[in-house]
């Protein structure tokens, strides 16, 4: 039998469709695993009707609330040796890709080594891939055993992250708080879980849809937010253009355009005074962590983010979540409930003046952000789901000393971007061994533009794979005019070849160059 495959489209983080093969095997722990949530996924997703609206929670010293939200891990993933988390247990196995076909050893989660910064494109995060990866039993529940054989994503499914990947999520985990239960809502792609974080239910969505055909009414928090009179914005470090025809126009209230806006404007924002209660802020292309794209390059993009905070007049009163919107087809070996429709867990870290510093062990998902507002400023559930959830208050001591505002390890001013030939919209292609490769570099900034004032030499540092060497023709430095520069490359073997460049003003990106690999490359 064939391995799924999934593309990626070009245009960016909303343009990012993953179009899966269904695997026609498996049927059975599929239509299992349907039945046992089917009583539940429905009615979680109606809405509230008549539900009264709950008193304002008072002496409670947060009056803003930002959501920082990337792509596509698991908990075990990026977390799987932090300190006092359920991590991954020792002497974990799984079975074999090659067992799909033969008898084969079983094999254990894999560590990436500093030549991969992230798994290929190919890892398949479909609602049928993830239900047969997670395999349901019933009596049994899900086993989250089968996710290097089914739907077949091998190696690149149990390949984990250490700390050097992501240093100020890391850090910032360790500094305040890290919540090890965290389950993504929905088993299902990007989008169905982001509209269920934003409004509790997915609307029926179940693949990445960014067509969302006739208007209806999303009943968002935004909405809600509006309706009370607190303000908000979305944050989308895009060109407002990549947006148009997209769900995300939908999922405003009308007359609130200018509040779908970009990355820059958060800076521009906190700097002036502006910030609105609620922030939620998504990332450019090359910054979303999702495979292909190199963790640390969007690590240091959130930590640009909670720099400037900490170092603005609202963090005294600002809750900051960073999450992830879903796991992304990479393995956890923590099973949800099946009668809570809940996917496998992601990180959710909370930083905040009155985060309890630790580990969070209780159970929440990324809609629990709306609970944790809605009992902040006294609001209405808006869905069942949203009303059963932890509202996050648990997590805080609004009574602590507060704790002192973070000092992130990489917070550059200007990352470095790396980029196919169309720009900033896109990210680069794989390559096969021996074949030219164009990459575009583009300083920017934190809003995550170019920065054309940005000139001068940046130097790359190439790390190859286990057994290989850098080729003689790769550039030790390029040079930037007004933020850009172009190198071409060719790298002589399969495997992940990682790209580290330190320009003008600590500028500093990385990139991971897929040459030749399949699902079943390890590091």
């Amino acid at each position: 039998m064939r391995r799924n495959k999934t593309r990626r489209a070009g245009a960016g983080t909303i343009g990012r469709v993953k179009h899966s093969r269904l695997l026609a095997a498996g049927g059975v722990s599929v239509l299992a695993a349907a039945a046992a949530v089917s009583c539940v996924v429905a009615p979680s997703g109606a809405a509230v009707s008549g539900a009264a609206a709950p008193g304002a929670a008072s002496s409670v010293p947060i009056t803003h609330v930002i959501e920082i939200m990337i792509e596509n891990h698991s908990f075990d993933n990026l977390f799987g040796k932090f300190p006092g988390a359920d991590g991954i247990p020792a002497n974990t196995s799984l079975l074999n890709p090659n067992a799909y076909f033969d008898s084969a050893p079983d094999v254990q989660p894999a560590w990436a080594t500093g030549n991969e910064g992230d798994v290929n494109g190919e890892i398949n995060n479909s609602k049928v891939a993830e239900q047969m990866a997670m395999d349901y039993q019933p009596g049994r529940g899900y086993l989250m055993d089968h996710y290097t054989v089914f739907p077949q994503d091998g190696m690149a499914a149990i390949t984990e992250f250490g700390p050097q990947f992501d240093p100020d999520e890391q850090y910032l985990a360790s500094s305040y708080e890290l919540a090890d239960h965290n389950f993504q809502p929905v088993i299902a792609p990007t989008q169905p879980n982001v509209i269920t974080a934003l409004t509790g239910t997915d609307h029926g969505w179940v693949y990445n849809n960014l067509e969302p055909g006739p208007a209806q009414p999303w009943n968002s928090i935004f909405d809600e937010l509006t309706a009370h009179g607190r303000s908000w914005k979305i944050y989308y470090a895009l060109p407002p253009s990549a947006l148009t025809g997209t769900v995300w126009p939908q999922l405003i209230p009308a007359g609130h355009a200018t509040d779908l806006t970009t990355g820059s404007a958060f800076f521009a924002d906190l700097a002036s005074g502006s910030l609105p209660a609620f922030s939620f802020v998504r990332p450019g292309v090359d910054y979303s962590t999702e495979p292909p794209e190199d963790i640390e390059q969007g690590d240091a993009w959130v930590g640009q983010l909670v720099n400037a905070v900490a170092h603005s007049r609202y963090w005294d009163s600002t809750a900051i979540f960073v999450t992830y919107d879903e796991s992304g087809g990479f393995w956890d070996h923590v099973a949800p409930a099946a009668s809570t429709g809940y996917g496998a867990r992601t990180p959710m870290i909370i930083v905040s003046p009155y985060a309890r510093h630790g580990v969070y062990h209780q159970q929440t998902t990324n809609v629990s952000i709306l609970s944790f507002m809605q009992k902040l400023w006294g609001l209405p559930a808006l869905t069942t789901l949203n009303a059963s959830q932890n509202d996050l208050f648990s997590a805080f001591n609004f009574s602590q000393a507060p704790l002192a505002a973070p000092a992130v390890p990489a917070a550059p001013s200007d990352t470095i971007g790396f980029h196919g030939p169309g720009g900033i919209l896109t990210d680069i292609s794989t390559v096969s061994p021996g074949h030219s490769l164009s990459i575009n570099l583009e300083a920017e900034t934190g809003g995550l533009v170019l920065d054309s004032a940005v000139n001068g030499p940046v130097t790359l540092k190439l790390s190859p794979p286990p057994g290989a060497s850098a080729p003689s023709s790769f550039p030790s430095s390029v040079q930037l005019a007004d933020g850009q520069a172009t190198i071409t490359v060719s790298f002589p073997s399969a495997g992940y070849w990682r790209i580290a460049a330190s320009g003008p003003g600590g500028s500093q990106g990385w990139v991971t160059v897929d040459v030749g690999v399949t699902p079943d490359t390890a590091p």
